[in-house]
């Protein structure tokens, strides 16, 4: 009985691999081209309403993380001043990064300012030329605002590529029989004869090679 009901079991395994691999020929025979995912253009910012940035205090090593609305009020952090004109955020589908145009003031006598854009990303392109203060950008927070994500463009799948001619089996067989057309032999140029063989004395050894190494 065990030994009926492992054959059985048997059968219907090697059945299903078979469909199994029937289904997957067909379904790599018939495949269509898909689309590619949705991308916004390299160019396209999201605006937000809140620049997030971080402060470093080189006297004391303290480190203070400050949210600044956009188009709000200064915000005033020990002797510094921050004004947030905007603050804009890559898309989903784009590498992350965040800018933020900034207003900044240190108050000390002879303090230093900045005005223009800091990047999360790139913090080397927009410093605060200060000895006590180091202000990074870090990201993008709040509601969104101006400029808003256009459409997603709608992706087009490519064009299904075209059918292999198929292959005559039989056009490869016999090349191997065909004869070779001879070699024209250039002008001016003759092949020279080949150099008879000396006879062999009569009392030689057979199991000698002759001069020119043959037998």
């Amino acid at each position: 009985m065990m030994l009926l009901l492992r054959g059985r079991c048997a059968r219907m395994l090697a059945a299903g691999l078979l469909g199994l691999a029937g289904y997957g020929g067909a379904a790599c025979a018939t495949g269509t081209p898909l689309a590619p995912p949705a991308v916004y253009p390299a160019g396209t910012w999201q605006g937000k309403g809140t620049a997030v940035v971080r402060v470093l205090d080189r006297l004391d090593a303290h480190v203070e993380v400050l949210s600044v609305p956009v188009g709000g009020e200064a915000i005033h952090y020990k002797n510094l001043d921050i004004l947030a004109r905007r603050c804009l955020q890559r898309p989903p589908t784009r590498a992350p990064d965040a800018a933020a145009w900034l207003e900044i003031q240190d108050t000390h006598p002879g303090g230093a300012t900045f005005k223009g854009w800091m990047l999360a990303a790139e913090p080397g392109l927009g410093v605060l030329e200060s000895s006590v203060y180091d202000v990074r950008m870090v990201k993008c927070a709040g509601d969104d605002m101006a400029p808003f994500l256009p459409a997603l463009p709608k992706p087009v799948a490519p064009p299904p590529l075209p059918e292999a001619a198929p292959v005559d089996e039989g056009a490869g067989m016999g090349q191997g029989s065909q004869t070779l057309p001879a070699q024209p032999t250039p002008p001016g140029l003759v092949a020279p004869p080949a150099a008879p063989r000396p006879a062999a004395p009569d009392n030689a050894n057979p199991f000698q090679p002759d001069s020119d190494g043959a037998y």
